[in-house]
């Protein structure tokens, strides 16, 4: 903890955040939090929670380059006394249960009674999150999962987690087992206008009881991303534009009231296709000019590649456009590590994203270990997410020369989105792939740039890049830079050496062929060292 307070004592001497101008064209980078970290208190050991402990969860990211907390409302279940519903883990005087998890009946019940008590203080955590983000000088938002499936769950028969309106409404489920996705058929279904009206209802409460102290209000859509029956989707779009259309006169009306601009704002699908497919007709809503800014997600595991120059041309180029920064990627899943994350922080900004969304960036594990940076089974790489990141992922400017993994989606996805990756990718059938570079290595020149190729068996594989047939590298370095984790014995992972003339910033061409002719590749990596992690940052 010692560790921790010095951390942060020097970053609010020496951090680079700049004054934020509460604009739909302000640059960003958004710390989302998603509200149960703080009910269960997983920063101070899960003790009971004070306003002074709230706090701490955004002193921890102010002094950096953090412009915007967002606090999580708890969808249809509430952080805050609500006349829709319970308070998160209200089991209704012990009336409700949780048979055979009681590890998820103790946290619930964490929850509630850590809500409970800041209600007898007076407050609750979305009030005391905002003010502290005004006292540090952020932008405050409200995110609202606008159908979040945690608490759909039936697998768990557990009566606690589902909240009132849906557990007495299952007409109201899309009931469509043809849905992808974890508990996509007990998602409520917007179709029904007691639905939608349920919605409306909540946030309009929200934007009333807290209007007078956020700048901002976001629809997340990506919690869960699941909205009607697969086959009534599309044409079903008119009635979530309809929600925005009253959400908008809702952030007008209470704006006009405490004489500001409460930004309106939503987190979508990564293409234009995957939101039509779900239901969400984002150039409608832009064209009619409901929403300021655009936030990119997915679901769960993360999009090492946003997308975001393709999102922009084919929504408009009017609205501002920011990329989500998840926790973890691959399948199974892995946290990333800090190359990985200054690598996808890289690729959006390059691509015209106006700032970034930090999601679930929970900083547990770093406590944990003391306030520690430690590297991966003694290599270069860390994958403990850390404050430090926060004084450079906001900007190109500070995440120039230091060291980074561009990298591709492994083709894993859920709730039927698409990954902008070709992986896995057979060389029989194809054999090309590219990789977009951020950084102007022709400009700022790194030490050594490698390219790591994972692949399904292990047969011969040679790469070239933007024409120039790559060479192998040492044996050492897939393990050297940690690129063999999850790896299994039936697969290899190859190291090429590549000179920095032929990559250029932008998308770079890769061709691959192996003896066989009809290898898999599964992973690919690019690492750009600029120098020893001391000075240039883990990988």
């Amino acid at each position: 903890m010692i560790r921790f307070i010095i951390f942060f004592l020097l970053t609010a001497i020496s951090g680079c955040k700049t004054t934020v101008s509460y604009s739909s064209n302000a640059s960003r980078l958004i710390y989302n939090n998603d509200g149960s970290e703080i009910l269960g208190n997983n920063w101070f050991d899960q003790r009971p929670l004070t306003i002074a402990d709230v706090n701490q969860y955004v002193d921890m990211i102010a002094h950096s380059q953090v412009t915007t907390f967002m606090i999580c409302s708890g969808s249809d279940f509430f952080y805050y006394p609500s006349k829709y519903g319970r308070l998160i883990g209200d089991d209704k005087n012990a009336t409700l249960s949780c048979i055979n998890d009681t590890a998820l009946y103790k946290a619930l019940r964490r929850f509630y009674n850590n809500a409970a008590a800041l209600e007898k203080q007076g407050t609750d955590i979305i009030e005391a999150t905002v003010k502290r983000a005004k006292e540090k000088q952020l932008e405050a938002f409200i995110t609202y999962r606008m159908n979040d499936l945690h608490f759909a769950d039936t697998s768990t028969h557990c009566s606690l987690q589902y909240s009132d309106f849906w557990s007495e409404h299952p007409e109201f489920w899309t009931n469509d087992t043809t849905l992808a996705g974890w508990n996509s058929r007990n998602a409520l279904d917007f179709a029904h206008k007691e639905v939608r009206d349920h919605k409306l209802n909540i946030i309009r409460e929200q934007l009333e009881k807290y209007g007078a102290l956020i700048d901002g209000y976001e629809l997340d859509f990506m919690r869960f991303i699941v909205y009607f029956k697969k086959s009534e989707a599309e044409q079903n779009a008119p009635l979530i534009t309809d929600l925005i259309q009253s959400v908008k006169k809702i952030t007008d009306s209470v704006g006009k009231i405490h004489n500001k601009k409460i930004l309106l704002t939503a987190r979508v699908p990564s293409t234009i296709s995957d939101c039509k497919k779900k239901g969400l007709d984002v150039q409608t809503w832009v064209k009619l000019g409901l929403i300021d800014f655009i936030t990119l997600g997915v679901h769960w595991r993360g999009e090492p590649a946003m997308p975001v120059a393709n999102f922009k041309k084919a929504a408009g180029q009017a609205i501002p456009v920011y990329a989500t920064l998840d926790d973890g990627g691959y399948n199974p899943r892995e946290v990333y590590s800090h190359g990985m994350y200054r690598g996808m922080a890289s690729h959006a900004l390059a691509q015209g994203a106006a700032g970034l969304n930090l999601f679930n960036y929970f900083f547990t594990a770093y406590n944990k270990a003391g306030g520690q940076l430690t590297t991966e089974q003694g290599t270069v790489v860390c994958r403990i997410i850390a404050p430090e990141l926060l004084q450079e992922l906001g900007s190109l400017k500070t995440l120039e020369k230091r060291n980074k993994i561009y990298t591709l989606s492994d083709g894993a996805t859920s709730y039927d989105l698409t990954p902008n990756s070709p992986l896995p990718l057979k060389i029989h059938s194809d054999n090309k792939a590219n990789i977009f570079v951020g950084d102007d290595v022709k400009k700022n020149k790194p030490k050594e740039i490698v390219l790591f190729v994972r692949t399904g068996d292990t047969d011969s594989c040679s790469v070239s890049v933007n024409g120039y047939i790559l060479k192998d590298t040492s044996a050492a370095y897939p393990e050297l830079y940690d690129r063999r984790k999850g790896l299994s014995n039936d697969q290899k992972v190859w190291a090429f050496a590549v000179p920095h003339d032929y990559i250029k910033q932008g998308n770079n061409e890769l061709l691959f062929s192996s003896a066989s002719n009809n290898l898999m590749v599964l992973r690919i990596e690019l690492a750009l060292n600029y120098g020893d992690i001391k000075n240039y940052g883990y990988f």
